[in-house]
């Protein structure tokens, strides 16, 4: 469901930054950053209606694109089981994306004088209800279907960043994100069927054609450039007097990625979906030159919002930035045996 990404960053924006740009003037002495010590109505209804804009936004624009996509064709539901597609990373794309929206929908809560409990279940909430409203469009989808291993990766992104506060009042395990521009072979393709077929394509035409070829697309939907990251913080989870001598804002993360992925499952697919019987163009992509791999990657990172600072602005910065892994030294393992270091990595 890669149109929940899109939608997912956009509501992490509006609900950390968007809110931080109206100003409570009914209240002069209380600062644009700052926090409100108790429930402070304007600035809840701000949230409230910026997220409820994006929202409805988002579903007109997912309707508008299933009616365009089915053609006039009459709705029908339909389940399906992707657990076992794109090595995961949709999955993970699904987690970090409910995480997010939960952290941002929590900040903004908070900043509008909620309690802290009633923030967290705010976070789930709306979280959830972004993350399902996008998988019922997906069930209507000609091309997908409702997936209950997607709602699974969404309660499990929402259900971290819950537990973590309702637990330790505090986050010490971090989903984090980061990706890195591919490039793709673009030597002629041929296809196996049907047999003599010119219509050549290139492995770069097609992770255009399934990922995207703009800056966003990139950022959000090439599974091939994407890493997700488990970061977490030792220190956190020491005793005080004993973790003097490490530093409160250092992580280690854990990443997960993948490399040569140009369909759901396996190395062929229809060069047109829409296309039916024996002279649909059938592509394959070699196996032994472009194995689908499996990466795993064991890195260090930073918490910026352990690091001190009296500023509200930096403070506000560093929530936005730990969404992001920051590039460090890291060692890489995958599923066909590599094993390599790299000086840097992002």
């Amino acid at each position: 469901m890669r149109s929940s990404w899109l939608f997912a960053l956009s509501l992490w924006i509006l609900g950390i930054l968007f809110y931080r740009a109206f100003s409570a003037q009914a209240q002069p002495r209380m600062t644009l950053l700052e926090t409100a010590d108790s429930f402070n109505a304007r600035r809840f209804w701000v949230i409230v209606g910026l997220s409820a804009a994006a929202y409805g936004t988002a579903v007109v624009s997912l309707h508008n694109d299933w009616q365009r996509d089915n053609l006039g064709r009459s709705p029908k539901f339909r389940t399906m089981n992707d657990l076992g597609h794109w090595n995961q990373m949709d999955k993970m794309s699904h987690a970090f994306a409910s995480y997010q929206q939960s952290r941002g929908l929590w900040g903004g809560a908070r900043w509008s004088g909620v309690k802290p409990s009633t923030a967290t279940w705010i976070g789930l909430a709306g979280s959830q209800l972004i993350m399902t409203t996008l998988e019922i469009f997906d069930g209507f989808s000609p091309q997908g279907g409702f997936s209950w291993s997607d709602i699974g990766a969404n309660l499990l992104g929402s259900g971290l960043f819950l537990g973590q506060q309702l637990g330790w009042g505090e986050q010490r395990i971090l989903l984090k994100w980061s990706a890195w521009r591919q490039r793709y072979p673009i030597e002629r393709l041929y296809p196996f069927s049907p047999p003599g077929s010119e219509n050549w394509g290139t492995l770069e035409a097609r992770a255009r054609s399934i990922y995207g070829s703009g800056l966003l697309s990139f950022l959000l939907k090439d599974y091939n450039g994407l890493t997700f990251w488990a970061s977490v913080n030792p220190r956190s989870f020491l005793p005080k007097d004993r973790a003097k001598w490490l530093p409160p804002w250092l992580n280690l993360a854990v990443g997960m990625g993948a490399q040569n992925l140009y369909v759901a499952e396996g190395y062929e697919w229809k060069g047109n979906l829409n296309c039916y019987g024996p002279y649909c163009d059938h592509y394959r992509v070699d196996p032994r030159r472009y194995p689908r791999t499996r990466q795993c990657f064991l890195s260090l990172d930073i918490d910026f919002t352990r690091i001190s600072t009296r500023s509200r602005f930096l403070r506000t910065l560093a929530y936005l930035l730990n969404a992001v892994k920051i590039p460090a030294p890291t060692l890489e393992w995958t599923d066909r045996g590599l094993v390599r270091f790299h000086p840097l990595y992002f």
